[in-house]
């Protein structure tokens, strides 16, 4: 089973970062297969992944590197299936906020945060959800870049990981 899928059937919020990810080391990398083949899966042991499964990874992301360039996200933007996800997840809360006291109540804990990233975006952001998101990619980004990320900061995504917990919980439920 390929990474991605297995995420996605785990954790469909960690699933999404992941894409996002994908796609940043995608742009990275120049949509260079060979490039992605040498400087990610080359430092793979072969004992860690088989021949096959590497051939099937890269195989994978030869697959997004094609639906990135059809759908015109060589320089930003997200893959149009993976913010249907997010879009459903989206959904999701607004429907938990109604019929579950348990995640309103997580969620207006997180709401000030929110508030706050959804003003930081300057208009590009207008979704909880995806504030939600764009937050706990960013710490990935600044950890993967070795930044400090301020006290402050991680409660906030603190916050947007329980939030995003609660989700992919239920979403999960749904899904089976």
């Amino acid at each position: 089973m390929l990474l991605a899928d297995k995420k996605k059937q785990e954790n469909i919020s960690e699933y999404i970062i992941y894409m996002y990810q994908t796609e940043l080391l995608i742009r990275n990398f120049d949509f260079d297969i060979e490039k992605i083949k040498i400087h990610v899966f080359g430092n793979i042991p072969d004992e860690k992944m088989s021949e096959e499964k590497r051939e099937d990874e890269l195989k994978w992301y030869g697959e997004v590197i094609s639906q990135m360039k059809s759908e015109g996200l060589e320089q930003e933007g997200h893959l149009s299936y993976v913010q249907e996800e997010a879009q459903k997840l989206s959904d999701l809360s607004m429907k938990l906020l109604v019929e579950n006291e348990e995640y309103r109540s997580v969620f207006t804990a997180a709401r000030p945060a929110i508030r706050e990233s959804i003003q930081a975006s300057e208009g590009l952001v207008n979704n909880p959800v995806q504030a939600c998101l764009n937050g706990v990619f960013g710490l990935l980004l600044a950890r993967m870049n070795g930044k400090q990320v301020p006290d402050e900061t991680m409660q906030q995504i603190e916050h947007f990981g329980n939030v995003l917990s609660m989700l992919s919980h239920s979403y999960r439920e749904l899904e089976n």
